[in-house]
This record gives structure tokens, C-alpha cells and sequence, in this order.
């Protein structure tokens, strides 16, 4: 058994022995409050509550059956979501249980002095009910602290991962391999065309001006990273000339949505990595809307030594989106094709 499920069934005994010890704490505390409340308030309604509490099994039933509608409401409905319609679910399921509670008591209830059967079933429905409003209120309130310090840890969590998403995408950027190429390709350059070299400089420093600038944001819109993808891929181009071809073909209509920052220029990047490119066998690569999705398409003709550690900028991209959006990418592909779709938010 793993140590996930070990701690599972630990903390499910714990729950069942707390209440357990609940219903005992509550009933002998109402058992000696209830003389002091009978003075005043009429002997009938706390006499079948004292009925009710004797029957610790049902009364036991009742609180794990309010523990659980709270479980499932709470996993269905979060808080601070559909109030209305998880109230009313809350009190319809307090209502089911205490009609089960009131028909379940008359198998073993004391007959109470001069009330007929019908009687003695709506009593024991409304003590049962005002019961089990206290306990479910109750438990909601303690559910609704623990989820809130649940989702106060959540949101530190996340914020750490994005944190540490864009460390990574920012070092990856930066590695030696990607700025060895630049400058061998500046090194030719300046020896060749002074006036191409300059303008290779301003763009390498664009690129890199703008991952600087998106180290702090979670997105950006789809317009400002085919910007980026453009000055990317005229680094590529001095490098590969026409053996790289990049086609962008994306409708105004999308540039406002939102993508992770480098989302796509990590795809071309991979494309160019894995795969043979020349003058004879261009690698095409195809940038296009598809079903809600921007995606990024290429044939395949992948080098004899491919790095094995290729899946980890789509990890990468993935496990953003899950954080972001609770989304995934979509990947296709087989021994001819490849091709990745990236969800687009509004």
C-alpha cells in the first residue's frame, strides 16, 4: 500500500473516531443541560430530543450522514461559488436525513404521553432537523476554514511555480548553446556585411530584451509573441537562410487572446533543434488557428543524434497552462508529422 493511501485511511479513522467522540461530548453536555431548559420551555420537544440523543447509532448515522452532505457539497460547489444553489442543497440533504432520522426512530423510540404515531413522527422530524442544522453549520464552518487556509497554500504554491516557470524559461533562453550560435553567427557577419551584422545585434538584443520584460507576466497576447517570433526567427534566418521557413498565418481576430510568453517561439525553437534543415530539404514550419487553438506544424526528418531530453519544453509549456488555466496542450503527431496546439483564453 503507498504512503498516499496509507495517509488516506489514516486521516478517514481519524474523521470517524473525532466524530464519534463528538456525539458522545454533545450528548452528555445536552443531558445535563436539558433539566435547566425544561423549567421553561416545556418538557415535550426535549423530551424527544433526550429520545433521539439515547439513540447513539442513529445519532452517530446523522452526523456522519451531515459530514458527508457537507463533503460532497464542498467538492461539487466551492465556496463562494452558486450560494444560493448549494444552500438550498444543503438544507434539502439536512431535511432527507432528518425525515430518515424520524421514520428510522420509531423502531425504538419511548411512546411520548397522549401524541398518536403522526405526531410522534413530526417530532422527532423537527428535533432532528434543528439538530442537525446546528451540526451541519457546524461542520460547514470548520470545512470552509480548511478549505480557506487550503486555498490561501494553493495560491502560494502556484505563484511559486510560475515564479519558477519563468526562471527556467528565462535560463533556458539565455544557455550557452543559444548564445554560442548568436555570436558565431555575428563573428561571420562582421567579417562579411558590417551592416548586416548591426542589424543582427539589434535584433539579438530585442529577443532578449523582451524576455527580460516578460519575467513578470504569467501572459501575453498572441500579438506580442508573434512579434517576438518574428524577431526570433530573423535570428534563425541569418543562420539557416532559406533552409528555415516560418509561415504565420493568424487572423486579427485572435491577436487580443492570450498565451503563455514564449509559448510559441519554444516550439519553432524545438522544430529547429530536432530536425534537419537545408538548402534541399527546407524545414517549413506552419503557424495557424485551429479549433480555439494557435498551433504549430511541421513535417518530420528528425537528426540522426536528437537530444533526449526534447519532451521538457513541452512539459514546460503544459505544466504552465495546468497552473494558469487548469488547461493542457494538445499534441499530435506521428512518424511523417508533428504538430502542437496551444489553448488561447480570452
Amino acid at each position: 500500500m503507498s504512503g498516499e493511501n496509507k495517509e488516506f485511511k489514516y486521516g478517514q479513522l481519524v474523521e470517524i473516531a473525532f466524530l464519534a467522540l463528538l456525539v458522545v461530548v454533545a450528548r452528555m453536555l445536552i443531558e445535563n443541560m436539558l433539566p435547566i431548559f425544561s423549567e421553561w420551555a416545556g418538557e415535550t420537544f426535549f423530551v424527544a430530543l433526550r429520545t433521539l440523543l439515547r439513540n447513539y447509532p442513529l445519532t452517530l448515522l446523522m452526523l456522519i450522514g451531515d459530514f458527508a452532505l457537507i463533503k460532497i457539497l464542498v467538492k461539487n460547489y466551492s465556496y463562494g461559488e452558486s450560494f444560493m444553489k448549494r444552500t438550498m442543497l444543503e438544507l434539502s440533504g439536512v431535511i432527507f436525513i432528518a425525515v430518515v432520522s424520524a421514520v428510522l426512530m420509531q423502531l425504538s423510540a419511548e411512546q411520548v404521553a397522549g401524541t398518536t404515531l403522526n405526531a410522534r413522527i413530526f417530532l422527532t422530524f423537527v428535533v432532528s432537523f434543528v439538530l442537525n442544522i446546528i451540526i451541519a453549520v457546524m461542520i460547514d464552518i470548520f470545512s470552509y476554514t480548511r478549505w480557506k487556509r487550503k486555498t490561501a497554500i494553493d495560491e502560494e504554491v502556484k505563484l511559486r511555480r510560475q515564479a519558477n516557470y519563468q526562471y527556467q524559461l528565462l535560463k533556458g533562453q539565455l544557455n550557452p548553446h543559444f548564445l554560442f550560435n548568436s555570436l558565431n553567427v555575428l563573428d561571420y557577419l562582421i567579417y562579411k556585411d558590417q551592416d548586416r551584422a548591426s542589424d543582427y545585434v539589434k535584433k539579438l538584443a530585442n529577443v532578449y530584451r523582451y524576455q527580460l520584460n516578460i519575467e513578470s507576466h504569467p501572459t501575453v497576447t498572441l500579438e506580442e509573441e508573434i512579434e517576438f517570433v518574428t524577431m526570433y526567427v530573423g535570428l534563425i534566418k541569418e543562420r539557416f537562410t532559406d533552409a528555415v521557413v516560418v509561415n504565420v498565418n493568424i487572423s486579427d481576430e485572435y491577436l487580443k487572446r492570450k498565451i503563455v510568453p514564449c509559448g510559441l517561439q519554444l516550439l519553432i525553437e524545438n522544430a529547429v533543434k530536432h530536425n534537419v534543415a537545408s538548402i534541399r530539404q527546407p524545414l517549413c514550419i506552419n503557424v495557424f488557428i485551429e479549433d480555439e487553438f494557435v498551433a504549430v506544424s511541421n513535417l518530420v526528418n528528425l537528426k540522426i543524434h536528437t537530444n533526449a531530453t526534447s519532451g521538457v519544453g513541452l512539459e514546460n509549456i503544459n505544466r504552465q497552462y495546468q497552473i494558469l488555466f487548469h488547461s493542457n496542450i494538445v499534441v499530435e503527431k506521428d512518424e511523417n508529422y508533428f504538430k502542437v496546439k496551444i489553448p488561447l483564453f480570452v
